[in-house]
Parts: C-alpha cells; sequence; structure tokens
C-alpha cells in the first residue's frame, strides 16, 4: 500500500495533463518542416514528454513555500512521494532526454543544453526564474516554443536543417511564444497570494489585486487568439488554418470566467478548462497543417490522456489538494 501510495503521488506531482503542450508544439514543427511521422519523430515526442515531467518534478521540490497556501494538499503528496524520488525523475528525465536527443539530431543535441538549463533554472532557489517578471513568462513560454523549433529543425539526417524560402516557421513560431506568454500571466492568476507571500515578481503578483490580475490575463489572453486568423490572412501561413481562430470563442468564455472567479476552486477550474482549450488549439493548428489520420489521432489522444487524469483525479491541482486554500 505504501509503494501504491508513492507511485500515486508521484503521478499526481509530475501532472500528466500538463505533459502535452510541448509534444504536440513538437509535431507542429515537425509538420512545418514536412518531416513524417516516423520513429524519428516518436523519439521527439518522448523527449518532449520528459521535458515537462522532470520540470514539474523538479518545481515540486522547490516550491513548497508559495504551494503551502496555493495548494496545500501538494505539501502532502511531495511528504509520500518522497523529496528524493522526485530528485531522481528529475535527474533521469534529463537523462533520457539527453540520450535521445543524440540520436535525432544534432540541431536537437544542441537543445537539449537550453532544455535542460530551462528545466533546472525556472524554478531553482539560485536563479528563480520563474519569479522574474518578463523573463519567467519568456521560460514558461518556451515549453512550447522549444519543442516547435525542435520539431522545425528536423531533417532527413543527423546533421541535416531543412531550407526554408519563405517566413513561415519563424512567423509561427513568434506567435507560438506569444500565445504561451498569454497563458503564462493566466496561470498565475490563481497563484496571486502565494506568489506574493514567496516574494516571487510573476506579472499577475505585481498587480494591485488579484481581479486586476485576471483583468489583464483575461485581455491578453484574448488579444493572442484573435491575433491568430489574422495572422493568417496578413502572412503566407496557409489560408485553410484560419478556422483555428474559432478557438478564440471557448479561449474569450473562459476568460469570462477568470473576470468572475472569486474562489481559489473556481480560478483553479479556469486554469484547468484552459489547458483543455490550449490543446484542442494545438491540436487543430497539426491538423490543419498536415491533415491526416495520424494528426487526427495525436490530437485526439491528447485529449483523451486530459479527460483521463481529470476523471480520475491523478493531478495535484485537482479541487480536494486545494482544501484550506481560502482560508489561508
Amino acid at each position: 500500500m505504501r509503494r501504491l501510495a508513492r507511485f500515486n503521488a508521484t503521478v499526481e506531482l509530475v501532472r500528466p495533463r500538463t505533459l502535452l503542450v510541448s509534444p504536440l508544439s513538437y509535431c507542429v514543427g515537425a509538420a512545418v518542416a514536412d518531416h513524417r511521422l516516423d520513429f524519428t519523430v516518436l523519439l521527439g515526442v518522448i523527449v518532449h514528454i520528459a521535458a515537462p515531467l522532470a520540470a514539474n518534478a523538479h518545481n515540486a521540490v522547490t516550491d513548497l513555500v508559495e504551494d503551502g497556501k496555493n495548494v496545500p494538499g501538494r505539501l502532502k503528496l511531495v511528504e509520500t512521494a518522497g523529496v528524493q524520488t522526485l530528485q531522481r525523475i528529475v535527474y533521469a528525465g534529463l537523462g533520457v532526454m539527453l540520450a535521445l536527443s543524440l540520436m535525432i539530431s544534432f540541431a536537437q543535441s544542441l537543445l537539449w543544453i537550453f532544455s535542460a538549463f530551462l528545466v533546472l533554472g525556472y524554478s531553482s532557489p539560485r536563479l528563480r526564474l520563474k519569479g522574474r517578471p518578463i523573463i519567467g513568462m519568456a521560460v514558461f513560454s518556451m515549453a512550447v516554443t522549444e519543442p516547435y523549433i525542435a520539431g522545425a529543425l528536423l531533417g532527413e539526417s543527423w546533421w541535416e536543417i531543412p531550407q526554408y524560402d519563405s517566413h513561415q516557421p519563424v512567423v509561427l513560431g513568434v506567435f507560438l511564444f506569444c500565445w504561451y506568454f498569454a497563458k503564462g500571466i493566466m496561470k498565475n492568476v490563481p497563484d496571486y497570494e502565494g506568489d506574493k507571500a514567496a516574494g516571487l515578481r510573476t506579472i499577475p503578483a505585481l498587480m494591485s489585486s488579484k481581479q486586476s490580475a485576471a483583468w489583464a490575463a483575461a485581455a491578453a489572453t484574448t488579444l493572442v487568439y484573435v491575433a491568430f486568423p489574422v495572422l493568417v490572412l496578413v502572412s503566407d501561413i496557409p489560408d485553410r488554418l484560419v478556422f483555428v481562430g474559432l478557438m478564440v470563442l471557448p479561449a474569450v468564455g473562459n476568460m469570462a470566467g477568470m473576470v468572475l472567479a472569486r474562489t481559489p476552486i473556481e480560478y483553479n477550474r479556469v486554469g484547468q478548462r484552459d489547458m483543455y482549450v490550449s490543446v484542442v488549439f494545438l491540436g487543430l493548428l497539426l491538423f490543419g497543417w498536415r491533415p491526416s489520420v495520424g494528426s487526427a489521432l495525436i490530437a485526439l489522444l491528447a485529449v483523451a490522456v486530459m479527460v483521463w487524469t481529470d476523471v480520475s483525479g491523478r493531478d495535484s491541482r485537482a479541487s480536494r489538494h486545494l482544501a484550506g486554500a481560502e482560508s489561508t
């Protein structure tokens, strides 16, 4: 029973529902590079699942102060899983990433250095990049931007880098960076009180109130989703992708919930719904760029994993772990 409890606590702390945007972004990059869905892409998907998995394990160990206020139940999960277990996962994840990156390509091997720095630096006590308003959000944005770059640099051989005759890859990469930057602002709104108590200078924590932070997050999120169909129409991104802009409807609807939220559980539910919006957005982007059965299956599998984690409660931000957040 003790081993089962430790296993379950560890699964919740690595947060399977948050491991999906990185591999989806990688697949989008591979589609932009017109690289077929082969074994190399599969290895890249594993690399970009291992990266957020290692990051989540690392954050669980380093974020105890703010988690004690934002998600009190997470402290019990860390105690049950064990700090050493979580630290082993961090270094095992980085090791898997390195081994597979060396198998994939020279570009991916170089990107591993950058990825390892992001995994360890985002919440490390020494660097604490997450506590810096702009740098922290920029690092958070790399959760989708770096995998996209890795996919877009995927060539037909270990040394090869694709040659592009347009600015498509750069335009889409810049958009994905801005898109996830806005998501980072939204993500930190539910953690407003805990981040302030921990002295973290996130963009929401710099606001005068949680309500002001919610409005800022809603404005940023609405802006990036509205911008996508406009970007399609004014750039050389394929016109067929304009339909992905329909995701502005659920995104804005969810942000209305953010502005109206008042309790930690309500704010938390907005964050949970936003991850569905993000995964579906990337899934539609992948399918729109490469319409195929494989693309559709990848997107559906990602949504299925999210549904499974929510139904089974395998997430350290499940509502039951917020008990006591309102009183604190």
